[in-house]
């Protein structure tokens, strides 16, 4: 099982993610001159004035309508609807 195509060892980490996630704690810190503590607060803000908020704009909600329209028109209740017109149209 050792000789499978698909082993761990056959995974190249760097290849994938590049060399950021293999070099060491401190390299990593000083290459990218980050604190262990985070942002202080007036980096923070400066971040937050300079990119935006961290957020995902939500999708407008649907309306009512669109939710009963959906629902009636499903494929099983379309099968429903079609069965009831057929009694009474017999």
């Amino acid at each position: 099982m050792a000789n499978t195509k698909n082993s761990k060892d056959d995974v190249n980490v760097e290849k994938l993610y590049g060399k950021e996630c293999t070099l060491p704690k401190e390299d990593f810190i000083k290459t990218y001159n980050i604190s262990k503590k985070g942002l202080s607060s007036s980096k923070a803000e400066e971040k937050i004035h300079k990119y935006g908020l961290n957020e995902i704009s939500q999708a407008k909600p649907k309306k009512w309508y669109n939710y009963f329209l959906e629902s009636l028109f499903s494929p099983f209740n379309s099968i429903l609807l079609r069965n009831c017109f057929n009694t009474f149209l017999y």
